[in-house]
């Protein structure tokens, strides 16, 4: 896909999907703190053993493929987290950035329809 298509289509997915991904995200952030690719991102949480998501931005879309109706793509996102761990009966927070991809697909019409998140997983640059 061209620039402006790529552009076209992380527009309609910010305006159509966006709470979707952000619900899908939330939620494996929640239930796998253990696999967050976060070394390095605090000075004083080594091993987080929960995470919430705060915030995330749609960064891009890729891997995008058209098989008549229906469209499959990889979305890259940035996403504020909160990770917490306990040490020593002292509960420490900090905050952190992850990206992710998240596999995607959805009936194309006139707009995305039947939009479902496949596969979510750390995204390394």
């Amino acid at each position: 896909m061209g620039d402006n298509k790529n552009s076209d289509l992380l527009k309609l997915i910010d305006k159509k999907c966006y709470t979707t991904i952000y619900d899908a995200v939330s939620r494996f952030i929640e239930d796998n703190p253990d696999e967050l690719d976060l070394r390095g991102a605090s000075n004083f949480i080594d091993e987080p053993d929960a995470a919430s998501l705060n915030e995330m931005e749609l960064i891009k879309t890729c891997n995008v493929v058209v098989d008549e109706d229906v469209i499959t793509f990889d979305m890259i996102v940035s996403c504020e987290i909160e990770i917490e761990e306990t040490v020593r009966r002292n509960r420490e927070t900090d905050g952190a950035t992850q990206w992710f991809r998240i596999r995607c697909k959805a009936l194309l019409e006139e707009t995305l329809k039947s939009f479902e998140v496949i596969k979510i997983e750390v995204y390394t640059k």
